[in-house]
């Protein structure tokens, strides 16, 4: 039977899992309490909550909202980073930045953003992207590209008109 400690902690990680839209479990073995202050610190700086939970309450409070592929990164002692906000990119790149910075011995075991679960790699190359803004900055230059150049083609064409019709202008005057 339960505790009724253990069913207040699942309720309240089915209520982040299911406002997060990327968790990200890491290993925490190792760190001292005063890096994992830091670790805790650097990461609210992004709006991201780190959590140390135990393994099966958090497979039971991701089975119970529908995430059941979670148990698939949960892997020994665990720490999770939920990030609430559009951009999942900031949240992989706070976790691993932490990490490489202050050189720890922590490892990314993956993430599960919406359904899909991510290997250490996928957080990996997510924290290498871009920012949102410069990667939609892009797509917009790309999108304005062919227009550019299509209004540069049909300008061409009615200067060369009109070079074409001045200087036939200039050649009658000069008759």
């Amino acid at each position: 039977m339960p505790t009724q400690k253990k069913m207040e902690q699942v309720e309240h990680l089915k209520r982040i899992f299911s406002e997060s839209s990327i968790a990200v479990a890491t290993g925490y073995q190792g760190l001292p309490a005063s890096v994992m202050t830091s670790f805790r610190k650097h990461l609210r700086q992004f709006g991201v909550e780190y959590l140390v939970v135990k393994n099966n309450l958090a497979i039971r409070a991701s089975q119970e909202i529908g995430k059941e592929r979670m148990q698939e990164i949960l892997e020994g002692p665990t720490g999770i980073a939920f990030g609430n906000g559009d951009d999942v990119v900031a949240v992989a790149k706070a976790v691993s930045d932490f990490i490489s910075n202050n050189r720890l011995p922590v490892a990314i075991h993956g993430a599960l953003m919406g359904s899909d679960i991510l290997t250490s790699e996928d957080v990996l190359a997510l924290a290498n992207l871009p920012p949102k803004e410069e990667l939609v900055s892009r797509m917009l230059g790309q999108m304005k590209a062919p227009m550019s150049g299509l209004v540069s083609v049909l300008n061409g064409v009615v200067v060369g008109l009109a070079v074409v019709l001045q200087r036939r202008v200039e050649q009658l005057d000069s008759v």
